[in-house]
């Protein structure tokens, strides 16, 4: 099958879709990733006194509950199940018995993430189950599997095939609404975001999402799957309004499931946050932030590493507000823009135009962090908090007063033999804090893609022991002169970390910078 075959089933199988409801900054402490799912594997055959009708069992020593380690965002392998019928003849209970074998060995190699060793596993399973029938509801189990398996080796062609021809198989016998389609659906859907296919990947994506709300209810867990994908295409294809609602739907689910105060809901918040923070929404994600704060500081459930998120968090759209101006006050539907000619607030009258402040708020919030992260018997919390201390007094035009928070988190930076000034450590490069894109280059950043054309200007300068730029120059590029002295100016005022050697900073020449400027295609 080819992606026509697959646009045919975007098209013709939507009678399942529904309507969502309405409803970067990177934080790595405490991120746990989402492993994939393996359900029970082949059982063996039944006994022939066993009636066709009655279950076969599954052997307690099969690893039926072990989960896959590989991330959520990639399909998960779904075994096949046992067939419901007794076994005939000595050839089916060959071919059942060598299939079940082959599938062990797969998930085997699968769940280690040997993927090249699992395929011809995977392979073989296929083969196997589709000489129990062509139409057989293990097939189309087996070629998920099989499609899991290339979509990791990245053969994109082959798992779209085996994707589709599972879709089929499960449309025909089951029906399109069937919860068995969730998995080849979604699998479809990362294939096609993988090969760069996001308009193709979205219809399946959602159709996915659908029939899981469908059959499991509207706030199910288990959509959690699908929605980070779906939201991945939605901002490739310039729906921001829609990833947006989509995202914000996650914490739905965790309040419904655990309510509004429970702790449980720390990771769904977390994710919110960082989601807001990435797309500029920092009012919101401010109170996210707080929300989060509050809930890891109950006294009856404490979570150090939460709330050092939350700080960071909170004083990372400090950090924004000073990049990107005050963010406006969020005004109601269909409310006029009419200004108070005596509002001095800048959020409130943008007739003042942005309004650039380093609020010591965000500070605080650091120093807060430092005294959770001080009692934490693991440092590399307090390493990360030292360095966002550092950077703040970069960005507040206090170098001298970063030197003793970066030269404090230098040992602690160390994650292997190698410095944190070695070629792969954390102060070997000079790093971006600050830099506010010209104007030129924020037109039509609201549009598809597909719907501009690009173009780019590098900028080569050095970055001082002090974070500053001096000696810029435009050296590559095709964009106009207006927007390479656009880039000139801007690139000027940016604000580095600079790179560490011995302890201290110095200066980095040849240092380069792109930006991209875009023009609506005609």
């Amino acid at each position: 099958m080819t992606s026509a075959a697959a646009r045919g089933i975007i098209a013709g199988r939507m009678r399942s879709r529904t309507t969502l409801p309405a409803l970067a900054l990177a934080l790595v402490l405490g991120a746990t990733p989402a492993g994939g799912r393996a359900d029970e594997p082949p059982a063996a055959p039944a006994p022939t006194t066993t009636p066709a009708t009655t279950p076969a069992t599954t052997p307690a020593t099969t690893p039926a509950t072990t989960p896959a380690t590989t991330p959520a965002t990639t399909p998960t392998a779904t075994p096949a199940a046992a067939p419901s019928i007794a076994p005939e003849d000595d050839t089916r209970r060959r071919t059942v018995a060598e299939r079940d074998g082959s599938y062990l060995a797969f998930r085997q190699e699968f769940d280690a993430g040997r993927y090249t060793d699992a395929l011809p596993h995977a392979e073989r399973v296929a083969e196997l189950t589709e000489l129990l029938g062509a139409q057989h509801p293990d097939l189309a189990r087996a070629l998920n599997n099989l499609g899991a398996t290339q979509y990791r080796l990245g053969d994109f062609g082959a798992a779209e095939k085996s994707y589709v021809r599972a879709i089929r198989i499960v449309e025909e016998t089951q029906g399109s609404l069937s919860p068995r389609l969730i998995a080849p659906l979604r699998g479809l859907g990362l294939t096609f975001e993988g090969s760069g296919r996001h308009e193709l990947a979205v219809p399946l994506l959602e159709r996915a999402l659908a029939i899981s709300r469908r059959n499991r209810g509207l706030f199910n867990p288990e959509q959690r799957d699908l929605i980070e994908p779906l939201v991945e295409g939605y901002v490739a294809l310039g729906r921001y309004r829609d990833a947006d609602r989509t995202q914000r739907y996650t914490l739905a689910i965790s309040e419904h499931a655990y309510g509004e105060k429970d702790p449980r809901l720390i990771p769904a918040l977390r994710e919110l946050g960082q989601w807001l923070e990435r797309s500029g929404q920092r009012n919101a994600a401010r109170e996210v932030w707080e929300r989060l704060k509050a809930l890891a500081s109950d006294r009856a459930h404490p979570d150090p590493i939460a709330q050092i998120v939350a700080l960071r968090g909170i004083a990372a759209s400090y950090r924004y507000d000073y990049q990107f101006g005050t963010e406006p006050v969020e005004r109601r539907p269909g409310e006029l823009l009419m200004p108070d000619p005596f509002e001095m607030d800048p959020s409130r009258n943008p007739m003042l135009g942005p309004h650039y402040l380093l609020s010591s708020a965000g500070e605080d919030a650091l120093n807060e962090a430092l005294q959770i992260a001080e009692k934490l018997p693991a440092k590399n919390a307090l390493a990360v908090v030292l360095v966002d201390l550092g950077d703040w007094q970069y960005l507040a035009n206090r170098a001298d007063k970063a030197l003793p928070y970066l030269r404090r988190a230098l040992p602690l930076l160390a994650a292997s033999p190698d410095s944190a000034e070695s070629d792969s450590g954390p102060l070997s490069r000079p790093v971006q804090l600050l830099y506010r894109q010209p104007e030129l280059a924020e037109r039509y950043r609201d549009q598809a893609p597909a719907a501009v054309t690009e173009k780019y200007a590098i900028a080569e300068f050095t970055v001082t022991a002090e974070g500053r730029v001096r000696d810029v120059q435009i050296v590559e590029g095709d964009a106009s002169d207006g927007a390479r002295g656009a880039l000139s100016a801007a690139i000027a005022r940016a604000i580095y970390r600079p790179r560490f050697v011995d302890g201290l900073p110095v200066a980095t020449p040849k240092v380069r910078f792109r930006e991209s400027f875009r023009q609506m295609k005609s």
